[in-house]
């Protein structure tokens, strides 16, 4: 058992049989509350994997070139270290594939898309959606930055003009802003709302089960939690025996821990979305419907060297597995959070330290510092763009119809 960073926070590890170890961890929120993850991770040196399953029925496994997700609908993304990404769902249809293609003399990257997200399921498109990216490199790693969609001038004329008559739309069950609106008269308002709730409506429909088989009641996660409670009961009973024990980690609250196991399983809540968060999003979703009118892509060096780097949110573009500055915990970026720089990335480094502003109920919690490789905000970057093409149509159908 160690204590990490404030000694309110610690780490249990065990050892099994098999060779396999259960790792759990709690850690202390600004609120004084207590969260408990676990994780099961093994090590397979033959073909240079590890893997690690995690309470909530989460599945990562890195490779020597790869790195694979599976999240709580059991949805599975692949990332390769040559820039590739794939989605696929759990009975093995896929979500999207990149491959590579010529660009007139120049690699480039095709990714086809098959399935896009509504009310928490797949919705197959009638068909697929072809998109390029330009292969760029970023501290010698290859990774794809997005081309923009060019419309036509008639598409974005839409957004720029108010609506005649107040649109009205139906509050999002994900997001709870600060101040809501029924009713948009200002299509930039309504759009840079959409880029927010869209992603984290994408997030959540990750995490949850969208058929009969959750993947956190899984025989494998529900052992898995068995294990931690047993563990945590293990280790209280040492603390309490050993004085010596008891004394070093007089802080550490093992009694409250064990009663929170279950925490890896929460369901959602809405995300509380400050107002000055929600007014940075519009902001920066208008300099991306720009950007796209004039066919500039989104590009992370770009923004490193603007004047609004320090102010500038990320929206996750796919879960992400990262580790927190202070502790090295580990948790959980999904789709919709909505992360800023701590500190701005030194010339030599492949990742930030990103503070995360804005999460669901089962990420890294609001206020966290956590480092994320730079490859990933570039992909969040393409996201952003793509998100706002998507909105960009949806607003129009929006302003058509009279509704959202």
């Amino acid at each position: 058992m160690v204590p990490r960073g404030n000694r309110n926070s610690f780490d249990i590890r065990r050892q099994n049989p098999d060779g396999s170890q259960i790792v759990l961890s709690q850690t202390t929120l600004a609120d004084g509350t207590k969260k408990v993850t676990g994780f099961k991770q093994t090590v397979d040196a033959r073909d240079g994997t590890t893997t690690r399953v995690y309470a909530d029925g989460r599945r990562v496994t890195e490779g020597r070139d790869f790195e694979h997700r599976s999240v709580g609908s059991g949805l599975n993304f692949v990332s390769r270290h040559n820039g590739l990404r794939e989605a696929v769902l759990a009975d093995g249809r896929p979500v999207f594939q990149d491959r590579f293609t010529d660009g007139g003399g120049r690699q480039v990257i095709e990714r086809t898309r098959y399935a896009r997200w509504s009310h928490g399921r797949p919705e197959y498109e009638p068909q697929p959606v072809i998109r390029r990216y330009d292969v760029v490199h970023i501290h010698g790693a290859p990774v794809a930055q997005y081309r923009p969609s060019r419309f036509a001038p008639d598409d974005y004329r839409g957004y720029y003009t108010r609506f005649a008559v107040p649109l009205v739309v139906g509050a999002a069950a994900w997001v709870a802003f600060a101040a809501p609106a029924a009713t948009y008269s200002d299509p930039v308002a309504l759009m840079g709302d959409m880029q927010i709730s869209s992603g984290f409506e994408e997030g959540y429909a990750y995490s949850g089960p969208y058929d009969a088989s959750p993947v956190d009641a899984s025989p494998e996660a529900e052992g898995l939690r068995r294990q931690m409670a047993t563990v945590q009961q293990q280790v209280k009973a040492s603390v309490q025996s050993n004085p010596a024990l008891k004394n070093q980690l007089a802080t550490v609250d093992v009694q409250a821990a064990s009663s929170q196991v279950q925490q890896a399983v929460d369901r959602a809540v809405p995300v509380q979305i400050a107002e000055d968060i929600r007014q940075q999003v519009r902001k920066q979703v208008r300099l991306s419907v720009a950007m796209q009118q004039n066919g500039h892509p989104l590009v992370l060096t770009d923004v490193l060297v603007s004047g609004y780097a320090k102010i500038y949110l990320f929206q996750t573009a796919q879960p992400l597995n990262v580790a927190e500055v202070s502790t090295g915990a580990e948790c959980f970026l999904n789709t919709g959070d909505l992360i800023g720089f701590s500190t701005l990335p030194r010339g030599d480094s492949a990742f930030a330290e990103m503070k995360v502003v804005a999460s669901g109920s089962n990420s890294c919690p609001a206020g966290s510092v956590v480092q994320v490789r730079l490859t990933e905000l570039q992909e969040m970057l393409n996201g952003f763009s793509e998100r706002v093409a998507e909105n960009l149509k949806r607003v129009n159908a929006c302003a058509a119809s009279g509704g959202c």
